[in-house]
């Protein structure tokens, strides 16, 4: 019971996931979906993490997305029973919704990205999560993934046999050229897990530079507490 958006930013190159959970954790099964100037592969619903290794490195390979997916389907004998999506460093998409997938599921495949949804409430919140990301191309790509998720919430996100299920976990993972991530940001068994990294965004996107700044250039960076307070400071002024 999990909705995604895959995606490379046309404008930076930047390869991303924004995923949403009712079960724990689900940022772990991200583990290997993103490769910088290769690609980004992602399994859910039944997931099986080598599958995103085993696509990421077809795409390191030469492989297209499609020979991608056919490298995790004659490796996956339960392939059916899985939710896919493999976007290239071009761009280039394909996806896959296994038969044997449950509930209220389906893909939508743009240009530049793949939206994933199962145990959903209806199929309008992959449509409303397809209307925000190509509508919010001037935002950070970060911000674009976390308004994505948010849309398929408002468009009634998760539903179980019972009624409506919460997001429990959520994680955003972002990637540039670096050989680690550059926004890793994740929430674990949390009802309303989408709002919570909301607000851990809204703290942490104006220290990101900084950090960064810090780690390359530590001998002439400002002291982590001051950096605090003048952000702070700023941070009330602008109220």
């Amino acid at each position: 019971m999990s909705y995604s958006i895959i995606a490379r930013c046309p404008k930076s190159g930047r390869l991303g996931i924004g995923i949403a959970s009712y079960t724990m954790a689900v940022g772990q099964y991200c583990d290997g979906a993103v490769r910088p100037n290769v690609g980004v592969a992602i399994t859910q619903d039944v997931p099986l993490q080598r599958n995103n290794r085993v696509a990421i490195n077809a795409l390191a390979l030469g492989a297209t997305p499609n020979l991608a997916l056919s490298a995790v389907r004659d490796n996956d004998e339960h392939f059916e029973y899985r939710q896919l999506a493999v976007v290239d460093r071009e761009g280039n998409t394909v996806a896959h919704t296994g038969s044997n997938v449950a509930g209220i599921k389906g893909q939508r495949v743009g240009a530049g990205f793949v939206v994933l949804g199962s145990g959903l409430a209806s199929e309008k919140v992959l449509d409303a999560m397809v209307a925000r990301f190509e509508s919010g191309a001037d935002l950070e790509f970060d911000d674009r993934l976390l308004t994505t998720l948010e849309a398929g919430r408002d468009a009634g996100g998760l539903k179980g046999g019972k009624g409506a299920l919460p997001e429990r976990s959520v994680a955003v993972i972002v990637w540039h050229r670096q050989d680690y991530s550059e926004i890793d940001l994740r929430v674990d068994l949390q009802n309303g897990a989408i709002s919570v990294l909301r607000a851990m965004y809204a703290d942490y996107k104006p220290t990101a530079e900084y950090y960064e700044e810090r780690a390359r250039h530590p001998r002439n960076a400002l002291p982590a507490m001051e950096f605090a307070d003048m952000l702070k400071k700023k941070q009330q002024e602008g109220k």
